[in-house]
């Protein structure tokens, strides 16, 4: 075997790794954006279920105490909710984002592999910043976790 090609190779086994680490991460973004947003989206039809209630009970020509003390009950689960879908929301975006990144670093790695270097610095930066989205996405979803039992424990309490 001929040294050129034996070089060849270790290129063409080069180049196909350096594309493989952003295909992985868009494989593991795609996974954690598969639970997240059922879970936004249960999160969005709770609150459209409470807002109905509270809407009715708004209605109701004459309230009694129990009806006044869930009113507050509902308006505040309402706000928790957002407030946790406002978190989920930009963990979402954020995750598409490092996608969006991990995209366009595969499509630099490409150009550089064929000779301009330029992107190489590039592609690496692309990589990081998706690597960081991925991080402030998790951080997102971690805070909203956190917040889930505040919203559960008001509801059984109230």
């Amino acid at each position: 075997m001929a040294m050129g090609s034996l070089e060849s190779i270790n290129q063409a086994i080069q180049f196909i790794s350096g594309m493989l680490a952003p295909a992985i991460m868009i494989s593991s973004c795609g996974l954690i954006l598969l639970g997240l947003q059922t879970k936004y989206s249960n999160i969005i039809d709770r609150i459209r279920e409470l807002n109905e209630e509270e809407r009715h009970l708004e209605l109701a020509p004459e309230r009694d105490e129990f009806q006044e003390r869930r009113m507050r009950s509902l308006k505040a689960q309402i706000e928790k909710l957002l407030f946790r879908a406002r978190l989920d929301r930009n963990g979402i975006f954020s995750l598409y984002l490092a996608i969006l990144s991990f995209v366009l670093t595969s499509l630099t790695i490409a150009p550089a592999y064929f000779g301009y270097f330029g992107l190489i610095s590039f592609s690496l930066l692309l990589f990081l910043v998706g690597m960081g989205l991925v991080l402030i996405g998790i951080l997102y979803v971690a805070l909203e976790v956190l917040n889930s039992y505040k919203v559960v424990k008001y509801e059984v309490e109230t």
